[in-house]
């Protein structure tokens, strides 16, 4: 098997990050509870948003694994974000897709309108979003349920199953590492460290590299990608 060269380990890991940092966002928001302070409320706001923010960064990022996996990821999205009263995944996808872009470019407020189960704030998502709401030829994205955390649930279901079957039909934790090239940017990153003091240096660069070394690095990366890729179970976290 080929190994994994520098640039698809460095995607790899960002898609961990991208996709831990999501995890983080639903816990954080999904915490809250009455009574919600206007500092509540802001955080609120902040982690929902964040949610989506990292969500699609890892969409966005998971294409440039294309020398790992046929480039048919976002196909795939369409084809699998389905569901009953929602037949037409490409409009599912493009809501979310659009509900991130309305949040980053637009300022988009998805705290503004929610119902309370209990004590639980329960989001309303919007309606229907526009692409470019100024264009001409803008176009209009309906909303696939009617809470917000219903649609983050849809999407805990397709998006990280779809990322982990892609990249496990190309074998890629049995990929190995390229040991050369670990080596080669092991010395590389000590030589351009601005924390490392010049001496302390000099021992890490006589040092012999270790193929093992990189090895177990990777190894716990891939666990953790393996559990960033995992759905978030939103039941559970709301009933904490």
């Amino acid at each position: 098997m080929t190994p994994l060269n520098i640039a698809n380990r460095d995607m790899l890991y960002s898609l961990s990050w991208y996709m831990s940092a999501r995890k983080t966002a639903l816990r954080a928001a999904l915490s809250f509870r009455l009574p919600l302070s206007g500092t509540g409320l802001t955080d609120l706001r902040v982690h929902y948003s964040s949610y989506f923010l990292n969500l699609l960064a890892a969409v966005d990022l998971f294409p440039d694994t294309k020398t790992l996996q046929p480039n048919d990821f976002e196909d795939r999205l369409r084809s699998h974000l389905v569901f009953d009263g929602f037949q037409d995944g490409a409009a599912n996808y493009s809501y979310i897709r659009e509900l991130r872009n309305a949040v980053v470019h637009r300022g988009l407020d998805i705290t503004t309108s929610m119902h309370f189960d209990g004590q639980f704030p329960m989001l309303l998502a919007p309606p229907q979003i526009q692409n470019t709401p100024a264009a001409r030829n803008s176009k209009t994205y309906p909303a696939f349920d009617k809470y917000l955390l219903d649609i983050i649930a849809k999407c805990e279901a397709v998006v990280g199953p779809q990322m982990l079957e892609c990249l496990k039909d190309k074998g890629v934790w049995d990929a190995p590492i390229d040991s050369a090239a670990a080596a080669a940017e092991y010395r590389k990153n000590v030589e351009q460290s601005y924390a490392m003091p010049e001496n302390v240096k000099a021992m890490a660069l006589a040092m012999d590299f270790k193929s093992e070394w990189a090895l177990a690095v990777h190894s716990s990366a891939m666990t953790e990608l393996l559990e960033a890729l995992t759905p978030c179970d939103t039941s559970m976290l709301t009933s904490q």
